[in-house]
């Protein structure tokens, strides 16, 4: 087995955690390598020329090879669970930058009481308002701990948007929901689309308070932290699952990794397989093996080990790597790896018809929408409600790409194919709109992912098994959420409405979203966590698994910027607190 030079930190995965951490750290003289199981694209390379729906949008060019690696499923413990063989539920991304290469940028800040979720609840509405069998959780840190990491990712990346709350004070057009701020965005708004403009009009009429969508989407040309100009966004209408031509699309790979790689003390290896991370008798970690795109079997040493893909990786890696110290995995000497699993809450959405208008849907990016979040969080009273939590409701995002969207246009006669059919896509595919719904995702005692007993990957490994399906609550919340959607569109003065009012059982064969999380929470002590707020593992302090595996729950927004905030916390605590005391436990207030 090859050996490799020892450095100061190995991370697991080149995506955008390892990167706002390689920054970070190697700023602070550490030497770091990342292993990144995919290959290294870039803008001027790869992103140029990628205007092809069917091998990017359709095809899935960019996410991990389903006959390589993939994930089984089953709705209940009771149940044999099956493998993802083609695309579906979510899009892992495999490659250097991660899924912030092709995401589409909508990008928030989760509300104070996300963070203290449980004691807020209880407060406020007692004990016997949280659903049965639930494990929420408060996270361990507060909106207010993480308010300057926050803004730290916004300004480095440069987020366009409109603020709706600076040290308390509510200001006009922007959220005024959400937690305080310490100043404006960097950048303002994206230019909305004209279903924006609609929804944000029809809202207002109905007494709501709509609002631009934050994107990490340049709005204005906008330098890299590398001291590079990135152009500001074309709308060229194919942003979500591609590349950006222009590096307008915030992420680690055109933002943190040109400076880090600046430094001369980072290094990215493509196509590293990593499948164990090796500890000594005392149960400290020494390093990660990792299989070369060779296939021969290496080891990495390293002082520190942060693991950083993709959420369902993170947590497979901790229970892979069994050792007589750890011996059901790292972190897991408690029994909770890969409890609180979570997802993110969709439903069907709702469409409507503005016959004899052209929207210009097919320009644009992930994040040209408006929304209203008067029903997200605890944004609005549930005393007399029988569900917890919310959710955001918005319209207007661009890039219709073809393929993709022929079937949301119905034929008079409601059916999706024929010549009615026809008909009504050659004069309106151009006047279809929609509303969505993002919703919170609560965590329950029998939704958890583990290894699978049967299946294996191409190395002989287990895949990993995620055991998920809706509850009560969620079904409730859709139920009182969805009609909202319907009058927004008769309100916007849409006709042929088709709203989905019922919430159906969950399989993993459509998509819905990227947003797993769960499965290596954070919080206060070992008996109620995997990690701490540093993401630093309780019992293996050398080991910092960073990443939406973090969260406890999931709220109703994207969690790519908390996500982001988290990876700067972690590498805080490293650079300002455990170099200086290695091999214990972070312990700040």
């Amino acid at each position: 087995m090859a050996q490799n030079k020892k450095v100061d930190v190995v991370t697991v995965g080149a995506g955008l955690v390892a990167g706002i951490m390689a920054y970070e750290l190697t700023k602070a003289g550490l030497e770091v390598v990342s292993l990144e199981q995919g290959p290294w694209l870039t803008t001027e390379m790869d992103f140029t020329h990628d205007h092809d729906e069917l091998r990017y949008n359709q095809r899935r060019e960019m996410m991990v090879d389903l006959s390589r690696e993939t994930w089984t499923w089953r709705p209940t413990p009771k149940e044999r669970a099956l493998p993802m063989r083609q695309y579906g539920s979510f899009n892992p991304h495999q490659g250097v930058g991660g899924a912030a290469v092709h995401w589409a940028t909508q990008n928030w800040r989760f509300y104070p009481s996300d963070f203290e979720y449980f004691t807020h609840h209880v407060e406020r509405y007692g004990l016997s308002k949280l659903p049965s069998g639930n494990r929420i959780r408060d996270w361990g840190v507060t909106y207010d701990e993480l308010e300057p990491y926050y803004d730290k990712w916004e300004y480095d990346v440069g987020v366009s948007g409109k603020a709706g709350n600076i040290m308390g004070e509510q200001i006009e057009g922007g959220n005024v929901f959400e937690g305080p701020r310490a100043r404006e965005y960097p950048l303002p708004s994206l230019t909305k689309s004209i279903v924006a403009d609609k929804f944000t009009a029809a809202t207002k009429d109905m007494g709501y308070h709509p609002f631009p969508q934050p994107s990490a989407i340049l709005s204005e040309a906008y330098p890299d932290l590398a001291g590079n100009m990135r152009g500001a966004c074309l709308y060229c209408g194919f942003c979500t699952r591609f590349g950006c031509e222009v590096a307008a699309k915030g992420n680690s790979l055109v933002v943190h990794m040109p400076a880090a790689l600046a430094t001369g003390k980072y290094e990215i290896r493509t196509n590293c397989y990593v499948y164990q991370i090796e500890t000594d008798d005392t149960g400290k970690a020494t390093g990660v093996y990792y299989i070369d795109s060779a296939g021969r079997s290496q080891f990495q040493e390293a002082d520190i080990v942060i693991v950083s893909a993709f959420q369902l990786m993170n947590v497979r890696l901790l229970l892979l790597s069994r050792s007589p110290a750890h011996a059901d995995g790292i972190g897991n000497d408690h029994g909770l790896v890969g409890t609180n699993y979570t997802y993110q809450l969709g439903g069907g959405g709702s469409t409507g018809l503005f016959a004899g208008e052209r929207l210009n849907q097919f320009m644009g990016n992930g994040a040209m929408s408006a929304l209203i979040h008067d029903f997200n969080a605890d944004n609005f009273d549930h005393a007399d409600l029988d569900f917890i939590g919310g959710g955001s409701i918005s319209a207007g995002g661009g890039e219709r790409n073809p393929v993709g969207s022929v079937g949301s246009v119905p034929g008079a006669d409601g059916k999706t194919w024929g010549q009615s059919w026809k008909d009504s896509l050659r004069q309106n595919w151009d006047s279809v709109a929609g509303i969505g719904i993002q919703g919170e995702s609560l965590p329950y005692d029998d939704q958890f992912v583990d290894l699978d007993p049967t299946y294996r990957d191409r190395f002989g490994f287990p895949l990993l098994r995620i055991t998920f399906d809706w509850h009560e609550n969620d079904y409730n919340l859709i139920r009182y959420l969805s009609p909202k959607m319907r009058e927004i569109l008769e309100q916007m003065g849409a006709t042929n409405i088709s709203t989905q009012e019922e919430l159906t059982p969950y399989t993993i064969a459509p998509y819905q979203s990227t947003h797993t999380t769960g499965g290596a929470i954070m919080g206060t002590d070992p008996g109620n966590s995997v990690v701490n707020k540093y993401g630093q593992v309780w019992d293996t302090p050398n080991v910092f698994v960073v990443g939406a595996s973090q969260f406890p729950q999931n709220p109703g927004m994207n969690p790519t910027g908390t996500v982001a905030a988290l990876a700067y916390l972690a590498s805080d605590g490293l650079v300002n607190h455990y170099v200086n005391d290695p091999d214990k436990i972070i312990t700040t207030s």
